[in-house]
């Protein structure tokens, strides 16, 4: 198998912000479900976490810049690991992702490179 991240991109930056306790612990109910039934065929190999929306770009100048809000559709957001034995394999398992509560959401699927 291969490991593929799933880059989360997107999305409501203040979500969590506006979001009740009560749709937050559903939310998470749902993301420890999927990574339930991940773990559980073997394909989970790191849940990853969110990031935080704030954040600095640097580029090659060595200028580092803040990360603005109107890139907020651009921003990445979170990311977990799985594996699959193709890109076509971790493109389904994807597009089960709970992320999506989120039309607003992309997930690049992106295969890990052994070095």
């Amino acid at each position: 198998m291969k490991n593929f991240m799933f880059i989360y991109e997107g999305g409501d930056p203040d979500w969590h912000a506006k979001s009740s306790p009560e749709d937050l612990q559903a939310q998470m109910a749902k993301w420890e479900e999927w990574m339930g039934r991940l773990a559980e065929k073997g394909q989970l190999v790191a849940g990853g976490d969110p990031l935080h929306n704030g954040g600095v770009r640097v580029d090659v100048t060595g200028a580092a810049t803040d990360i603005a809000a109107a890139e907020f559709k651009d921003l990445v957001s979170g990311y977990s690991i799985v594996a699959a034995n193709t890109i076509q394999e971790a493109t389904e398992i994807a597009k089960t992702c709970p992320i999506f509560f989120d039309t607003a959401v992309k997930v690049q699927v992106r295969e890990i490179l052994a070095m």
